[in-house]
């Protein structure tokens, strides 16, 4: 939900930009706005599930994030309601993110909960990839407006089998909620080595994710010349590495540790930030690059995911939330720091994903140790 609802809107920026009259630096705000309303929010909810159940606080959010899209619905809306919306759509959808976390901790342990969270992993991983083909397609025949459309009807098909089909997972005691006890859980999150390392390399990997997919459609749509259908075509070429990644994380995971492979994965995206920033500007080579980074990013994230979460059963809902959070404002703070730096061709994407990949190094070894 939440990612489905930044991926589609990214073909589009270039048509909203020229519906509205907008400056495409302003424009890219609709995806900032979301993702800062987005991270800090599950703060909030994590809590707030552990105190209150999983079912209550999903349709709650969902509803917010139900009127965001009806405000971005309005008829001749103009740029300011669709950033209103956005927000409110974000501060909705960010339930979502830490409550499927924390009720699959409810619901698998050990060995179980690691092969569960690397199959949800990998489908959340796949949705930004899959989501801006789709939203280039129905931007292409149907205009930008529509790409709204198909958010509203998304989001009222999930409600409604949440509504009819979801059944209670947090079945054991309700944690009371205080601000001191948030803020004491919090705290002690962040003053573990395992939470930052593994929680960071999470971040760092996503991040990346999300430059290359708000960054790839104007390079291939401004510096090449695509039509965003043609992107649309492309882009799938990525989510085809992503899902290699995930495939061969899967067949690997018994023989080799979770922190051999997060020890590799930042060689990986290393070797994707040098192919785009050397790579001839045509659309094979500069997606052979992105193809390889998502590669590496279906890799890590199971792992990454699931080291993170093990060993917080009691604390499932504050883990998520804090995780969920402070990914989900890493990316918003990197996106704007595109907007503002004017990152948007191929040789500046090679560069972020080249320093990315020297970070997530720095962190596979507070994570996991010496390589």
């Amino acid at each position: 939900m939440g990612q489905l609802s930044v991926g589609l809107l990214f073909p589009v920026l270039p048509a909203i930009s020229l519906a509205l009259a907008e400056d495409p630096d302003r424009v890219q705000l609709l995806i900032s706005v979301y993702l800062l309303a987005f991270g800090p929010v599950q703060l909030l909810y994590g809590p707030l599930s552990d105190a209150r159940g999983r079912r209550p606080v999903l349709l709650a959010g969902l509803t917010l994030a139900l009127l965001g899209v009806v405000l971005c619905l309005l008829p001749g809306v103009s740029f300011e309601w669709l950033l209103l919306g956005r927000l409110l759509q974000g501060l909705g959808a960010g339930c979502g993110a830490v409550v499927s976390r924390a009720m699959l901790r409810d619901s698998f342990e050990g060995p179980a909960l690691r092969n569960a969270l690397s199959y949800i992993a990998m489908a959340a991983a796949l949705t930004p990839i899959i989501a801006p083909a789709l939203g280039g397609v129905i931007g292409h025949h149907l205009g930008w407006y529509s790409v709204f459309v198909a958010m509203l009807l998304y989001l009222v098909l999930l409600w409604l089998l949440l509504l009819a089909g979801f059944r209670e997972t947090h079945n054991g005691q309700r944690r009371p909620m205080s601000l001191a006890g948030i803020v004491a859980n919090y705290r002690r999150l962040l003053g573990q080595r395992h939470f930052l390392g593994h929680g960071g390399m999470l971040w760092g990997q996503f991040s990346l994710m999300m430059v290359s997919v708000s960054v790839m459609p104007y390079v291939m749509q401004q510096q090449i010349g695509m039509s965003a259908a043609e992107y649309g075509s492309w882009a799938l070429i990525p989510a085809l590495g992503l899902l290699l990644g995930g495939i061969i994380n899967n067949r690997i995971q018994h023989r080799v540790p979770a922190e051999q492979i997060l020890r590799l994965s930042p060689f990986i995206q290393l070797v994707a930030g040098l192919w785009v920033l050397l790579a001839p500007l045509q659309p094979g080579w500069l997606i052979a690059g992105i193809f390889i980074q998502a590669l590496g990013n279906g890799m890590a994230f199971p792992n990454a995911m699931s080291r993170l979460l093990e060993p917080y059963r009691d604390l499932a809902g504050a883990a998520a939330a804090l995780s969920g959070a402070l990914q989900m404002l890493s990316a918003g703070l990197l996106s704007a720091g595109l907007v503002y730096y004017g990152v948007a061709t191929a040789f500046s994407l090679g560069l972020c994903i080249l320093l990315g990949a020297m970070m997530l190094k720095l962190l596979s070894r507070c994570a996991v140790g010496r390589f």
